[in-house]
């Protein structure tokens, strides 16, 4: 249907009335740039080769590296999959979208995201796989996935294109989620047995073929995006496509997902645009995953909504500065998390908390301490007890521990969680924790030790707290401002049904 002047005016108006003017620095491309969104499930930062990691094997990664900007330190706002995805999509923090804050939850209408609002401005959007994801958008008022369209795949998307129409793509993959297929990784040519474990968790034979198997799904991961990516390259398009490749959360181990420790919110961030950005870089500045929003509107020319909270990273992008620090504006993060799943008993709330990292240190705030952090243990802190089997801890979910995944690893801590060496790593993942606490990052990076109540910290923690709550008071975080309603909001289970049903692809 052709499109009339009157048609393009009042798309002009509606825009305009979500967003300030443009800036100098936000004027329009001469040729509007393509973007590729690839969004891994569940992958933790550093587990790149780019990054240091020695056992895990992902070369297209590491080539956007070199060809783009590496950050490292890049963190999402909220450590579970659809507040996460809806902060990416919104350009907001997450506890800012009422029933979008919660796993399970819904996102309203009435807020803006990046995917609408290009395809207002002409550009072709879709998703394949995982959009925002699990939960329910009918409920929310919308008609499609927040990513927008869905589509079969890449090929499909493109072959949907109109002609000289530029695109947004979101791949979604359901990889490195569990379940995992139980020795994939030693089946790939993964070592086990070179496998580093981290301190939080038992260094056992068990635990080093779990992270074996995640490895697997996280090299597919980077496959596929190399073959999205050769489709591109194929169309004579890769100078002027904005490639971003990352994940939505940390890794589905204990004391790592649906936490604000940096294994639950740290990811890995790459981001190549050859025609605009200079390769080889390594950005330390801290960049929120909200910020993926106002970047791409602001790269398409597209006005970014007065609701949108975080910050464009095109100065960053585009900066000649070779590596560290390119805005000192970026001193920090602020991440937070409220429900993962419904594991506590009769209250379905979660367990609210918020926390600022810096370079030096991570300082959380735990808002009800008197819960449960990872769930209800359903009597597995009662001395002796041992109500679920091994390999019901390896398979069942919504039981004891709930907001920890079950896979080997979780089950190997709980059944051997009385031992010595594994009796302590048990309490950091499942046990309960102060209101405060306080990690010194330069000396312990894998915040195991809680500084909160020493003397020696206690100016930190007082100026780590002012800061975080004027934060969160900034962004009418909730939490803070009063009003908080975050344990009242619905758990749309045909949502997460829908979710598993089509969730993985076969090994």
């Amino acid at each position: 249907m052709k499109t009339t002047r009157r048609a393009l005016l009042q798309r002009a108006a509606a825009l305009a009335a979500v967003a300030p003017a443009m800036t100098a620095h936000q004027a329009p491309p001469a040729k509007r740039p393509n973007i590729l969104f690839a969004l891994a499930d569940d992958w933790s930062w550093p587990t790149t080769s780019a990054t240091g990691d020695p056992v895990v094997k992902t070369p297209v990664f590491d080539r956007l590296a070199r060809t783009g900007v590496l950050f490292t330190n890049a963190f999402v706002s909220a450590p579970s999959c659809s507040p996460s995805r809806a902060a990416m999509l919104t350009g907001q923090a997450h506890w800012r979208l009422g029933e979008g804050a919660n796993l399970g939850g819904t996102l309203s209408a009435k807020i803006p995201v990046y995917p609408d609002l290009l395809e207002s401005a002409g550009y072709h959007v879709g998703f394949t796989r995982k959009g925002w994801a699990p939960g329910d958008e009918a409920p929310g008022g919308r008609h499609r996935n927040p990513a927008g369209p869905r589509f079969e795949d890449f090929a499909a998307f493109l072959a949907a294109r109109p002609k000289d129409a530029p695109f947004c793509f979101w791949f979604g993959s359901s990889d490195p989620h569990r379940p995992y297929v139980r020795n994939s990784g030693e089946a790939a040519g993964i070592r086990w047995q070179d496998v580093r474990v981290p301190p939080y968790l038992p260094d056992h034979e068990a635990v080093r073929r779990d992270v074996a198997d995640y490895y697997h799904e996280v090299q597919r991961f980077d496959r596929e995006t190399g073959e999205l990516l050769a489709m591109i390259e194929k169309a004579g398009e890769r100078d002027n496509t904005i490639v971003v490749m990352s994940g939505d959360n940390g890794w589905p181990f204990p004391r790592a997902k649906a936490t604000i420790y940096d294994s639950g919110t740290h990811v890995p961030l790459a981001i190549s645009w050859p025609a605009r950005t200079t390769g080889g870089r390594r950005v330390e500045d801290f960049v929120s995953m909200a910020d993926l929003a106002p970047t791409f509107l602001e790269a398409a020319g597209v006005p970014v909504p007065k609701e949108m909270s975080a910050r464009s990273l095109m100065p960053v992008l585009t900066s000649k500065k070779k590596s560290g620090t390119v805005d000192a504006r970026r001193d920090h993060v602020l991440t937070g998390m409220e429900r993962h799943v419904p594991s506590r008993g009769e209250n379905k709330g979660g367990y609210p908390m918020r926390a600022i990292r810096t370079k030096d240190f991570l300082y959380i705030r735990n808002f009800l301490p008197d819960r449960w952090p990872s769930g209800d243990p359903n009597g597995l802190e009662k001395p002796g007890a041992q109500p679920f089997s091994y390999d019901a801890l390896v398979t069942q979910t919504f039981l004891a521990l709930a907001d920890i995944d079950s896979g080997h690893t979780k089950a190997y801590l709980v059944t051997h969680r009385s031992e010595p060496g594994v009796e302590r790593l048990y309490a950091l993942a499942a046990g309960k924790r102060p209101e405060r606490e306080l990690y010194d990052v330069r000396k312990d990076p894998h915040q195991m030790n809680n500084v909160a109540g020493e003397a020696s910290y206690s100016d930190v923690v007082k100026r780590l707290d002012a800061r975080l709550m004027a934060g969160l008071k900034a962004t009418a975080d909730p939490r803070v401002t009063g009003g908080a309603e975050f344990d009242n909001y619905i758990w749309y289970q045909g949502g997460q049904q829908q979710q598993q049903s089509g969730k993985k692809k076969k090994k």
